[in-house]
């Protein structure tokens, strides 16, 4: 009997090192790196990362070299990847920021994805990680509602959900709606529905609130892409905006001027466009490797130079804005600026093969296509978002976003063994 249990409890140690990373790395990783001791967040966060993807490489890697021969091609572009991100380090302008930038990245980002590429095989473990990401999206929600009556209250404080910024807190919000939205989709019962879509509503409430166009602008279109499948949906999307506009024009007069300022100004898209310049210099002059992952690229914009979209009669110049800055605000001009071409190519591929080997497997079911769609969805307005800021270099943001991926290489998720309308999601295993 208690060998019984003891393999039991090691059978499922990997999943339980990564829920427990998961946790940590969604409510502390950006604390920690803030506001921790530098030795402890940085060793908090490897031991995160590693202890989960080895215990489940010990579990799940072939060790016979006959065996290795049959590795997945997404394992493979794995190891690609790790070692097009060491050369990164190596050819950096600034090898000291690469390696503590990119070697954050692999372990909380490529690694993890190769972990749940094997964890995610079980249904049971997919559907406890979407039973993770609604509980966290749930304890987001209220803390965020908590952080606006705050705000109310004392000047300068604003919705941060644990992320430092507001901006990476609304795409936080948007990974974990994976959770409400699958479950909504899987689940029969009414009094199920009822709960995920009222903490949905919500969650895009508090995204609102916290008053960034990036989020605001991500769920338009994540609405608007849903709305496109079915005709009635694309109706209650069009009603819905156009009520939501209706409301903020009525009440233009009283919405508070901070978010009239982030809402209304035009000096962020102009810096953005202008990024786009930037970018093509350093590409043209780094196009193999890149400056470095988080290597400064001051050099790129010098005093003299003449910006292209951003106006030269500012009360601000372009150079003395971003000085400092090691970023493009743009997470693909991120990759090919800082990385290379080849690191963004092979990237860029692997998640061009998951979407691919994804079209092909998901089976024909309406309610299997369905729930495939939704995942897409929440990916496609993460990258639209990513477009804006630098997403992936936020550990928790990067974590969740590469377990995503892993989620979506296991297309048997949405395989079903039992008559939909006999599940209840809150008790299934």
């Amino acid at each position: 009997m208690h060998k019984t249990k003891s393999w039991v409890l090691s059978t499922d140690l990997p999943l339980s090192f990564y829920f427990i990373s998961t946790i940590f790395m969604i409510f502390l990783s950006v604390p920690a790196i803030h506001d921790w001791p530098d030795r402890w967040a940085q060793i908090t966060i490897f031991l995160a990362c590693i202890l989960t993807t080895l215990s489940v490489f010990i579990k799940n890697i072939p060790t016979r070299p006959s065996q290795r021969k049959n590795w997945p091609k997404e394992l493979k572009l794995v190891l690609i990847i790790m070692l097009l991100g060491a050369f990164n380090i190596y050819f950096s302008e600034d090898r000291s920021a690469s390696l503590k930038g990119m070697g954050l990245f692999l372990m909380s980002g490529i690694l993890i994805f190769s972990a749940t590429f094997f964890l995610f095989q079980s249904r049971k473990n997919q559907n406890l990680f979407l039973m993770l990401c609604f509980a966290s999206f749930v304890a987001l929600t209220f803390y965020g509602i908590f952080e606006f009556f705050q705000s109310l209250i004392y000047s300068g404080r604003r919705i941060l959900l644990l992320s430092s910024n507001p901006i990476p807190a609304g795409s936080l919000l948007i990974l974990l709606s994976t959770g409400p939205l699958l479950l909504f989709s899987k689940t029969k019962f009414t009094w199920q529905k009822v709960l995920l879509f009222s903490f949905l509503l919500l969650g895009i409430l508090l995204i609102f609130l916290i008053g960034q166009r990036g989020p605001i602008a991500t769920i338009l279109v994540m609405g608007l892409i849903w709305g496109t499948r079915k005709r009635q949906a694309l109706a209650i999307f069009t009603l819905t905006l156009l009520a939501l506009i209706g409301i903020g024009y009525l009440f233009k007069d009283a919405i508070p001027m901070h978010y009239k300022k982030q809402l209304l100004k035009k000096e962020t898209i102009l810096v953005r466009l202008e990024f786009y310049n930037v970018a093509w210099q350093v590409i043209k002059d780094k196009p193999f490797w890149g400056v470095g992952f988080n290597a400064p690229i001051k050099k790129y914009v010098p005093d003299s130079y003449k910006p292209k979209f951003y106006p030269t009669d500012s009360k601000y110049t372009f150079p003395s804005i971003i000085t400092g800055v090691e970023t493009f605000d743009n997470m693909a001009l991120f990759f090919l600026g800082q990385t290379g071409l080849l690191f963004s190519g092979v990237y860029g591929y692997l998640i061009f093969y998951l979407i691919k080997n994804w079209r092909q497997k998901i089976n024909e079911n309406a309610d299997i296509k369905q729930q495939s769609l939704l995942l897409l969805t929440v990916l496609i307005g993460f990258a639209i978002h990513s477009m804006t800021y630098d997403s992936l270099r936020y550990p928790h943001l990067n974590w969740l976003f590469h377990s995503l991926l892993g989620l979506m290489a296991n297309y048997s998720l949405f395989q079903q063994e039992v008559p939909l309308n006999s599940r209840n999601i809150f008790t299934e295993r």
